[in-house]
């Protein structure tokens, strides 16, 4: 979903698309109730703080900039953390693929089309093993798509965490939370 806010560009990930226009009192008026007013919030979140010039990257990369920003993520990870066990929530091809060829790595997700298929020598689990692969790991890396879907508390407090996507953006910079979105504009 993307949102526009004067010249700032928002986006936020979703399973449920629609249209929506309105003032931002309408949005901040708007109960959270599901993926597609929560995606509407963030969007318009992001926007808003983009054109404030608070927050960058709020709109997804493309061609080859996934590929490009998880090789970035792979430098990122091995010197700021060192050889970890990683969890990830979300599957991201391009990170799964660089990522899991250099670190201990699990995956999670909640596309049902994903859960129990390899990927790049990694099956990927479903939200049952939640709780497990979070106590296995190190580091947490979490899409920002957990806020749109109501899932991030299952990962906040529980390990260190960095939060990846342009779903994020906005959310990070007011949580002060770690984030990485290398190719993102």
């Amino acid at each position: 979903m993307q949102a526009r806010f004067g010249t700032g560009i928002g986006q936020a990930f979703t399973d449920h698309y629609g249209d929506f226009s309105g003032k931002l009192k309408d949005i901040i008026d708007m109960p959270l109730e599901n993926n597609f007013r929560r995606a509407v919030f963030i969007s318009s979140l992001n926007a808003v703080l983009r054109h404030l010039n608070k927050v960058q990257g709020t709109v997804h990369c493309r061609d080859k900039g996934p590929i490009l920003c998880a090789k970035e993520l792979v430098h990122f990870l091995k010197e700021r953390y060192g050889q970890i066990k990683i969890t990830q929530v979300g599957f991201q091809p391009r990170m799964v693929e660089q990522l899991s060829a250099v670190f201990e790595y699990r995956i999670l997700d909640m596309d049902s089309d994903n859960i129990g298929t390899r990927k790049f020598d990694v099956m990927i689990e479903g939200p049952k093993a939640t709780a497990e692969a979070v106590s296995w790991a190190d580091l947490l890396i979490v899409t920002g798509t957990t806020m749109v879907n109501a899932t991030i508390d299952n990962f906040l407090n529980q390990k260190p965490i960095l939060f990846y996507g342009t779903t994020i953006a906005g959310p990070a910079y007011l949580m002060n939370w770690d984030r990485f979105c290398a190719k993102s504009t």
